[in-house]
């Protein structure tokens, strides 16, 4: 059993260090990566606490309890905070966020220090009550991160036509990883407090699912994305705050017609929509109009964003080229990466989503409408 254990932590410590050196080998570190450095060396303390317990290693189990102790007082606060900078460009953004470290703050001065000391109030606390109000406190902090990547992340439609599942899957998994690893301590330390058992390796259990949780998430984290931040993100992180969107209306009735006439010719003639990778910038270049006013002519004059508009065409086009004889020489999903679709996911799903039934249902329901014609 010990030497089960022993490799599983093992092998999270070597994850948890590749997933720094990744972060630490970038050029240019914004703010989002910064805070998972931190984020990356608590966990990875708190990995090292756990083998020097195992191991009766007292000098670094003795170093690295005084931020292992209150790790679960800590990480959520930095994973809300990094979801908050991935998003926003606002100034002051993390002094703001501070005052989330308050917890962790209040318990490392008055339990942490003291029981390190062997401080008699310290033992004042049941054990199991703390990490109880530890996995809560987690628990709480995970599920509102991951609302607010629900609801930041729809904003992201107003400025790309092509989103990729992998670089937004990826934090999305994130945090839904970390959710379950706290759930599963919640319900651990819950079951002992009510049926009244103490066994000492439940910890064990919770630090080997966070293990197992981190080898699932390298998968998308580092082998499918950018070291944790997607590159639309990256691009244009230092550009605007997704947040704040002008409600009020900015453009003119002669803008109007004129920002019509210029986005006819790029979508319908040009068919600017095949490019993959097509977004607001680069249309907006194409018209020779400010972002801001593309942006506004979205939302003013097509009640629609960038993403689903751009998306209609591709659907439009995926359409017409299924009821041809293009199938003769594509495949069903060669048709939608052709119409500008990065990737055979993202064509199936936005395609339903718009016509309420997949492609290839589409094509026979297509090819038995032309037989009855003929």
């Amino acid at each position: 059993m010990k030497l089960a254990v022993d490799f599983i932590f093992v092998t999270g410590i070597l994850l948890n260090i590749i997933a720094l050196i990744g972060l630490l080998r970038l050029e240019q570190k914004k703010l989002p990566q910064l805070i998972l450095i931190v984020f990356w060396c608590v966990i990875l303390n708190t990995l090292i606490y756990f083998y020097s317990d195992l191991h009766q290693l007292k000098t670094l189990r003795f170093v690295t309890n005084f931020f292992q102790d209150g790790a679960r007082f800590l990480t959520p606060p930095l994973i809300f905070l990094y979801i908050k900078s991935i998003f926003s460009t606002k100034p002051y953004l993390v002094k703001k966020g501070l005052i989330h470290f308050v917890p962790f703050i209040i318990y490392f001065v008055f339990y942490t220090v003291p029981s390190s000391f062997d401080f008699p109030y310290s033992k004042f606390i049941d054990g199991h009550i703390r990490a109880v109000i530890k996995d809560v406190y987690g628990i709480v902090f995970f599920s509102i991160s991951l609302k607010l990547f629900y609801r930041l992340s729809k904003s992201m439609k107003q400025n790309y036509s092509s989103i990729k599942e992998k670089e937004f899957l990826w934090i999305e998994k994130f945090l839904i990883c970390f959710l379950l690893v706290r759930i599963v301590a919640f319900v651990l330390n819950t079951s002992e407090i009510l049926f009244g058992y103490d066994v000492s390796w439940d910890a064990y259990i919770t630090i080997s699912f966070m293990i197992v949780a981190m080898g699932y998430l390298g998968y998308y984290g580092i082998t499918q994305s950018k070291i944790f931040l997607p590159d639309f993100l990256i691009e244009e992180h230092s550009k605007r705050d997704i947040e704040s969107e002008s409600k009020s209306s900015y453009l003119k009735d002669d803008e109007k017609d004129a920002l019509r006439q210029k986005f006819d010719r790029c979508l319908k003639e040009e068919k600017l929509y095949l490019l993959p990778d097509l977004n607001l910038k680069m249309l907006a270049d194409k018209m020779e109009v400010s972002e801001r006013k593309l942006s506004a002519f979205f939302g003013e004059v097509l009640n629609s964003s960038f993403y689903d508009s751009i998306n209609s065409f591709r659907v439009e086009e995926a359409k017409t080229m299924l009821r041809s004889n293009a199938v003769e020489s594509h495949s069903i999903t060669g048709i939608g990466l052709s119409c500008g679709f990065s990737s055979k996911s993202s064509f199936y799903r936005i395609f339903k989503s718009k016509t309420e039934m997949s492609p290839s249902v589409y094509r026979t329901s297509a090819l038995k409408e032309s037989h009855r014609t003929e």
